[in-house]
């Protein structure tokens, strides 16, 4: 009989392997970073408490893997990376320590791997990436203070939630989560030390929070009560727009754990009785919390379908310890769910070879997911080629409509200058937290600006003596043109009168 340690270095080895293929992956593909990732690394050149939309730790990671590797794209993955092999780990650790039986662990572990929402996140660097890891940490931590009452449990929970916390807010979470779970099993422990030591610690992390918004207009709160439809503009209930927002949430939610899964969790569900096995509870109630939140929220409006991803982390558990005394036929189908969806992310990232015979008519590259990381590197250096061409001597400056391209350009020019997007309409963001491009008025500086419009808009050519040349720049993606720019160099900055939408 194989031991828990054979299947614990069985779990690393593999961990290991996968870690290493992606990071081949990306250094092989050509393709850009996700602005997402680009806007995060530009967040590091910026140390803050705070930042507009996210708290502060995705910035320090950026900055101790780049302090060590440079600004590559290899030090940006490398965080992704780690944070996932981590995570899977973690959830191997957990299921051993509830289960007492390697093989359960070592399956939890795998089966998440291929889940597509875990799979994104262990290959682009945004909060989630971290999230994952301080999540499940926590409530490993929280499982094993819950079984022996141990004061350093709840210490390292706590701990574990704030690194979670100043990853991304919501982590919050796992308080409520941990109150109704005391609530449904023993209600006694609830006024115990231990849970409130665990909650007091958390609430350290809403300190830099909360003294960053104190100072800056409250802007997360904003952006967040935005999203949440709390704040901004309101229109009247719309039946029919409420049911399409709920169902891409739940088609979103269930595509994300993998169509192949989900009889397996609906096994799982249906053999648990919850009442009387505190262990299913704990693992489930995570999730339940979670989506029913998100559930009500996407009523009202569009629920992006990586907000309540997280809260899958501990499905993989349960039906790792479902299948376990599962039968034979449905073992077989787990494992043939778990390869077809590893076959399907693996079309979804190398569609070009598939190409050849027809895939384009399925999966067309303007609608192909990976198009959004086609064409950074090459439009950067276009930029730095026009540059050196024109002779601006220095006095120039690189802006943008959009804080994806302002971000991405940051990182691929040549140099990383600070780059700068102006508000032409849009809601606002941490670029305008920052000084802008006024500081350049009226001391001859040329601008090279970037746009997806059909045109330079008006405030812009105002905004300048002239344009010096103009050029619209295709973005290839499998041999198709899917996005176009205008690259436009504008002399002498007088003052561009930017938007005040108030929007966050």
């Amino acid at each position: 009989m194989k031991t828990p340690e054979f299947y614990r270095k069985l779990t690393l080895g593999i961990l290991a392997l996968i870690a290493s293929l992606k990071l081949l992956y990306f250094h092989f593909s050509g393709h850009s970073l996700f602005t997402e990732e680009t806007q995060y690394w530009l967040w590091s050149k910026h140390l803050d408490w705070n930042y507009y939309s996210k708290p502060l730790m995705i910035a320090v990671y950026n900055f101790l893997s780049t302090s060590i590797f440079g600004d590559t794209e290899l030090a940006i993955k490398l965080n992704a990376i780690l944070f996932s092999s981590m995570t899977a780990w973690v959830v191997f650790e957990l299921t051993l320590e509830m289960y007492h039986k390697g093989k359960i662990a070592f399956w939890a572990s795998m089966i998440l791997v291929v889940m597509p929402f875990f799979h994104l996140g262990s290959i682009f660097h945004t909060t989630d990436s971290s999230l994952y890891f301080f999540w499940i940490l926590a409530f490993f931590f929280l499982w094993k203070a819950l079984a022996s009452n141990e004061m350093k449990w709840w210490v390292l929970a706590g701990f574990a939630t704030i690194l979670g916390i100043l990853s991304k807010n919501i982590m919050v979470l796992t308080l409520p989560t941990l109150g109704l779970y005391l609530l449904l099993t023993d209600k006694k422990r609830v006024l115990s030390k231990g849970p409130w030591v665990y909650v007091l610690v958390s609430c350290l992390s809403l300190i830099p929070i909360v003294v960053w918004n104190f100072q800056n207009d409250f802007v997360t709160f904003k952006h967040v009560g935005t999203l949440g439809g709390v704040e901004g503009e309101k229109s009247g209930f719309d039946l029919v727009q409420s049911l399409k927002y709920v169902g891409e949430y739940i088609g979103g939610q269930l595509g994300f754990l993998s169509p192949f899964f989900i009889p397996i969790l609906w096994l799982s569900i249906k053999k648990t009785k919850f009442s009387k096995d505190p262990r299913a509870l704990f693992l489930i109630l995570p999730t339940l919390v979670v989506w029913l939140l998100f559930l009500v929220m996407s009523i009202f409006k569009t629920v992006n379908v990586n907000w309540p991803a997280f809260a899958i982390l501990t499905l993989p558990i349960l039906m790792a310890y479902c299948l376990d005394s599962a039968s034979i036929q449905w073992k077989r189908f787990a494992l043939s769910g778990g390869i077809l969806t590893g076959v399907l992310l693996m079309m979804l990232f190398f569609p070009a070879p598939l190409d050849a015979i027809g895939f384009k008519k399925i999966l067309r590259p303007s609608k192909d997911p990976m198009m959004r990381l086609a064409g950074y590197k090459e439009l950067a250096t276009r930029i730095d080629h026009l540059k050196d061409s024109l002779e601006l001597r220095d006095k120039e400056f690189f802006f943008s409509d959009s804080y994806h391209v302002a971000s991405e350009m940051a990182f691929y020019l040549k140099g990383n200058p600070q780059t700068y997007a102006i508000n032409m309409g849009r809601r606002k963001n941490q670029f305008d937290l920052w000084p802008g491009i006024g500081q350049f008025e009226q001391k001859g500086y040329y601008g090279i600006y970037l746009t997806r419009e059909f045109e330079v808009q008006e405030a812009v050519k105002n905004g300048f003596s002239r344009i010096v040349m103009q050029e619209n720049f295709p973005t290839i993606h499998r041999g198709d043109t899917v996005k176009t720019y205008i690259i436009a160099v504008l002399e002498n900055l007088r003052h561009v009168e930017e938007v005040e939408t108030g929007e966050y």
